[in-house]
């Protein structure tokens, strides 16, 4: 019995000896494959700049980044996120300068923005964002950062302008709040006319209804614009003028000199000195700002730095709906990049950057996929407020025009000018721009 088993072992040893190289070979081969398509990926500095995202926990805005960044890194060794804060005061204006000098950084914030894209400044990042993919994001978010075939940027959350109420100076003259964050033009400057009043005779203190800069680069003013049925742009070409836009003009023209309801500051264009008096000095009971302040605001509340407010949308006028214009949609796009590997690592991180839904809403911001539902009261007010925003078109050229806009309507106000002859410089204007 012992001679077979003698035999057999002598046999696997044999094996074992002939053909233990030949298994260790094709083992090193694989590690060295391995280790090859790890070498071949990215490895160097990737420039970054971005704006803050304020949220409860976070003030200062820029943690959920760091923190994005610091993970990004642990993933993936060798790669390097150089970030470089903006700000909300000049971020915009940095962004444009630096496309102009050549100094863009690798990824950007840039929305629904059609300077970038219409300039040649982005890669197009189609090759890896296939159907499936895109069938994660609700309708109309893709489009909104395609161009011509090309998808321009990931986006991590939509925004539109909104009202903020303070609801602690509503309750005190005994205001109605408007219900579900609706109400047509005459129930909204009745209020705003309520809540624009002085207090003392000595020491006067001075109360507005309400506060919306104008300061450029912003959408504030055309939730009233547009309250009669006008339109901003038809087919890619301007249109705001006629009847229609002469009217929105005129009622944006009565809350400052006719009904007188507007706080001054909203002509200066400091826009942070307006969003104190809303939050700190608490002299202006209405504040027009971009919905994500949402964020900033549940913030101040948490520590109990803040009155009980609440979101409306813009009046409604002869449309019959609050429509508005704007940006709509936050995402980052890619610097136009030649070398494959760094633009694969840099679709990767922006890729990173927007995948958590949940955080977007502490953010402020509204979810851009199917599968993230909106639970909280004032977001899903907010969400309804999109619905019902347009996004700004796809021309160049529409910076100027909604800045000259802005410009001739404020110099209208200072100067007393009437709303159909305002209306006719800005259509005059407008045309110098784009022919």
């Amino acid at each position: 019995m012992r001679k077979p088993f003698t035999i057999l072992l002598y046999l696997l040893v044999i094996f074992f000896l002939m053909y233990w190289p030949y298994y260790m070979n094709l083992y090193e081969k694989e590690q060295i494959q391995e280790k090859n398509q790890v070498e071949e990926e990215f490895r160097g500095i990737i420039t970054f700049w971005d704006f803050p995202h304020p949220s409860i926990g976070d003030p200062g805005g820029f943690e959920f980044i760091k923190k994005r960044i610091e993970l990004f890194q642990y993933k993936y060794p060798g790669v390097v996120i150089d970030f470089e804060p903006l700000s909300y005061k000049d971020g915009y204006e940095k962004l444009i300068n630096s496309s102009k000098d050549g100094s863009l950084p690798d990824i950007l914030p840039v929305g629904a923005d059609f300077y970038f894209i219409s300039k040649d400044y982005l890669s197009p990042i189609n090759k890896y964002v296939d159907e499936e993919f895109k069938k994660q994001y609700k309708e109309g978010v893709i489009d909104a950062i395609s161009y011509k075939g090309n998808i321009y940027g990931m986006p991590l959350g939509m925004y539109t302008n909104v009202l903020f109420l303070n609801v602690d100076m509503f309750d005190e003259k005994e205001i109605k709040l408007p219900e579900n964050g609706e109400w047509n033009y005459e129930e909204f400057v009745d209020s705003m006319i309520k809540l624009t009043y002085t207090e003392g005779k000595k020491d006067k203190k001075y109360f507005y209804g309400l506060g919306i800069s104008l300061a450029p680069d912003n959408y504030n003013l055309w939730g009233f614009l547009l309250l009669d049925g006008a339109r901003a742009f038809d087919k890619e070409k301007y249109s705001f003028f006629g009847p229609q836009a002469v009217s929105g003009v005129q009622k944006v023209l009565d809350l400052f000199n006719k009904y007188k309801v507007v706080n001054p500051v909203s002509l200066e264009g400091e826009r942070e000195k307006l969003w104190q008096d809303f939050i700190t000095t608490k002299n202006t009971a209405v504040l027009v700002e971009e919905s994500y302040k949402i964020a900033q605001l549940k913030n101040l509340q948490s520590k109990g730095k803040l009155f009980e407010f609440d979101v409306a949308m813009y009046p409604e006028g002869e449309s019959g709906i609050p429509l508005t214009l704007s940006p709509k949609i936050y995402a980052y796009g890619i610097k136009k990049e030649k070398d494959e590997k760094k633009l694969e690592m840099e679709y990767k991180f922006i890729k990173f950057l927007t995948e958590d839904q949940q955080k977007v809403i502490e953010l402020g911001y509204v979810p851009v996929k199917k599968d993230k539902v909106t639970e909280d009261d004032k977001m899903k007010r907010i969400e309804l407020a999109i619905n019902y925003t347009n996004i700004i078109p796809q021309f160049d050229g529409w910076r100027k025009i909604n800045n000259t806009v802005i410009a001739k309507i404020k110099e209208g106000i200072g100067n007393n000018k009437n709303a159909f002859d305002i209306t006719e410089e800005i259509k005059n204007s407008v045309s110098q721009l784009v022919h």
